[in-house]
């Protein structure tokens, strides 16, 4: 069953940028260090199997294994005369696992130097570890039988295919995303440094003598899905589940999903020990990411709870849609305060202002509708709104409110936007209205010097000096009066 968490919130104002340096490393290491490697691993395979190397070691671990274990799967291979390809490698792995026999194999004593084969196996085995040491992920894979605290490190780096390198990053992107934004990016970059040494260290405990190689991103990437799990255990999140031939989607709290993770590693690593996957690695990794996420939580308190809060555009969507709905069922009350919702996350949502004032204009007596109306006034007369929209929600407003409740402000903003895109009249009847009903509103000088600058600019002089003296005798001592004057001596002199 493949478990994979859907939820997390992205911002590319601050990018994850550690996730995505971790990423490109590892592709990059992949793509330029390793790009020879299956190359190079066939060519020492071809000289394991294609020489006497393979009949000598696996026939001597065959009498180890009936004197030792019994194991009577590959015990019976000693009495067939030939043995496929697939089950000479299946022996070859176990054997590369087996402790106890490659210390015996290392220190000579399976193959004694009074042994008529010793030579040529000698020569063989070199020319083999030879081949092997050309290998990226042989010469910096961890190797539990040769560990080193460099290659502790650099095997969370490497990977033995383009799809084991795929679906890491994959899992990377998905979880790794959500730590970083929650934890803050100091302290993701050292949990999956250390999350991934947790792995390391419980495969070298459980696999000690091993020869394999362990290589992958895939132990650093399981304790990211710990801490997640951890960190997270109350947030219901989505997850996508797969049952082969069945897949869907369902919300759980995510510190279900730690078990969930733990227990399918444990029941792999049971029964599917010869497939090649290092699943009590992944268990280290979990537990290791569980453990840093409860200290985290209980002494540094450096998780965002807020990290699985839905995003304001995928909740804005959702709402619109459900507005939409409401509105052809005639549901106005239940409509309004979802689009005050939408407002909310999205004060600028014209769409959702619109729809509200469409509502709020059945009752043009309340108190709502002038209110609804100057927002969206407010709106349509910004830069970049369309004016035209403007000029018609404008006069159906008038139209409809006995009287209208428009601020001073508002009302001669609008005058200006009219002035500047030639709705002349408009713009008149508006700056005359608050000359009238609130002369003494700052904005008033301005509004006047903006309507005269308009006539005059568009061959209506007469109108424009009219504006220009009622500018320069209402408000002498104004700085637009002075500029006002200005106009009217240069038009003058003209």
């Amino acid at each position: 069953m493949l478990i994979v968490p859907l939820s997390g919130k992205i911002s590319w104002r601050n990018p994850p940028w550690i996730t995505i340096a971790l990423i490109l490393i590892n592709c990059f290491v992949f793509f330029l260090f390793q790009s020879g490697d299956d190359e190079r691993y066939r060519e020492a395979m071809s000289l394991y199997f294609g020489s006497d190397l393979a009949h000598i070691e696996l026939s001597a671990y065959l009498a180890h294994l009936e004197a030792t274990t019994g194991d009577r799967k590959f015990i019976a291979l000693r009495n067939q005369e030939k043995i496929d390809q697939q089950t000479l490698f299946e022996l070859y792995r176990k054997m590369q696992r087996d402790r106890d026999f490659l210390e015996k194999l290392y220190s000579d004593e399976i193959i004694r130097p009074r042994h008529e084969q010793y030579g040529t196996w000698k020569q063989l085995r070199s020319g083999y570890e030879q081949r092997l040491s050309g290998i990226t992920s042989h010469r910096y894979g961890f190797i539990p039988a040769r560990m080193t605290l460099l290659t502790a490190f650099t095997y969370m780096f490497l990977h033995g295919s383009f799809m084991h390198l795929l679906g890491n990053m994959v899992f990377l992107w998905l979880v790794g995303c959500v730590i970083e934004t929650g934890w803050g990016r100091k302290a993701y970059a050292a949990t999956y440094v250390v999350t991934g040494l947790s792995a390391v260290g419980l495969y070298a405990l459980v696999s000690m003598g091993s020869h394999i190689p362990l290589v992958g991103a895939s132990g650093a990437v399981s304790g990211l899905i710990g801490a997640y799990t951890v960190s997270y255990g109350k947030s219901r999140i989505k997850v996508f589940y797969s049952l082969g031939f069945y897949f869907d989607y369902i919300k759980v709290r995510a510190i279900l999903l730690l078990p969930a993770w733990i227990a399918v590693e444990l029941l792999q690593w049971l029964f599917g020990q010869d497939s090649g996957v290092a699943y009590m690695a992944h268990v280290g990794g979990l537990a290791g990411g569980a453990l840093l996420a409860f200290f985290n939580l209980k002494f540094l308190g450096m998780v965002d709870q807020e990290v699985f809060a839905e995003a304001p555009k995928e909740r804005v969507h959702v709402l619109q849609n459900r507005v939409a709905s409401l509105m052809e069922d005639l549901k106005m009350d239940e409509a309004r305060k979802t689009l005050q919702q939408i407002l909310e996350n999205d004060p600028d949502n014209r769409s959702a202002l619109y729809r509200l004032y469409q509502i709020d204009k059945l009752t043009p007596q309340s108190p709502a509708f002038h209110a609804t109306a100057s927002r969206l006034l407010v709106h349509l007369s910004s830069e970049k709104a369309d004016h035209e929209a403007l000029h018609g929600i404008c006069q159906e407003y008038f139209r409809l409110s006995k009287p209208p409740r428009l601020h001073p402000d508002i009302l001669l903003r609008l005058s200006r936007v009219f002035a500047a895109s030639g709705h002349f009249g408009e713009a008149e009847k508006l700056a005359a209205f608050v000359l009238e009903k609130a002369p003494n509103s700052e904005m008033l000088p301005s509004a006047l010097l903006a309507l005269g600058r308009a006539y005059m600019g568009n061959g209506m002089a007469q109108k424009g000096r009219q504006c220009l003296l009622v500018l320069s005798r209402r408000f002498p001592d104004s700085l637009e009066s002075g500029t006002a004057k200005g106009l009217l001596k240069a038009g003058h002199k003209n």
